[in-house]
């Protein structure tokens, strides 16, 4: 009866996300008790210590696609715009992120009523002196995927923008943007900056269920949500 209950009591306390459950992490926060275990274990190279700091609110709650966009544009080694808000100093922000040339795809008020496509994302990063290549959801299985985030999240220059469906992460709301910042092997998971950040915290999200949450049909588009590779 003794083993009983502490075989109970140590399950009780199995973190989700250390592999000694042997299943996939359901979606894990990074205020939680398993949040807490994976974020001190971020590799030192991964894409999280160099957006951290850039790491936008989005400024209204339809501008997640822009928010991601100049949190990743503020982490290049680029050549930046100057707003009047921050003169002398350059930095992109939400509003500089709409140039002449971005605006001929899309407008500021067309964002704000619908957001912007994933190939919408692609031309505006375009525009910006940037390399942005679309990669739709449903092109990818679960090793392509962990494959590719495994060496992109890495420090090898370039950043991971992600539209997803929330319902497939078990949260409120619709098609959606943020920024991937890390992976983690141990228990194959993702790391995603939610811009949202009055709603959600950094959540970890295993492969399986990224995978799934990408491969949703946008109804805008009508075509699957996915990736956006942003380099120099």
């Amino acid at each position: 009866m003794k083993n009983l209950i502490l075989a109970v009591i140590l399950y009780s306390f199995v973190s989700p996300v250390s592999g000694w459950a042997g299943a996939e992490p359901a979606v894990v926060y990074w205020d939680s008790a398993a949040g807490k275990i994976l974020r001190a274990r971020i590799p030192a190279d991964a894409d999280y210590w160099q957006l951290a700091p850039t790491f936008a609110t989005q400024v209204t709650q339809s501008y997640c696609s822009v928010a991601s966009a100049v949190t990743v544009l503020n982490a290049m080694p680029i050549k930046k715009p100057v707003d009047p808000a921050y003169a002398p100093y350059a930095y992109f922000t939400q509003s500089n992120f709409f140039t002449p040339e971005v605006i001929k795809i899309i407008s500021p008020q067309t964002v704000l009523a619908m957001g912007m496509t994933r190939e919408q994302m692609t031309d505006t990063l375009s525009r910006q002196g940037v390399s942005a290549i679309s990669i739709a959801g449903d092109t990818l299985d679960e090793e392509g995927l962990r494959t590719l985030l495994k060496k992109a999240l890495g420090d090898d220059g370039r950043f991971v923008l992600a539209n997803y469906l929330r319902a497939n992460l078990g949260q409120v709301g619709g098609g959606h943007w943020s920024v991937l910042a890390a992976y983690d092997a141990q228990s194959d998971s993702v790391l995603i900056l939610d811009v949202a950040k009055y709603k959600y915290t950094p959540v970890w999200v295993g492969i399986g269920t990224l995978l799934q949450a990408i491969a949703t049909i946008d109804t805008t588009s009508e075509k699957a949500r996915g990736l956006v590779i942003v380099s120099k």
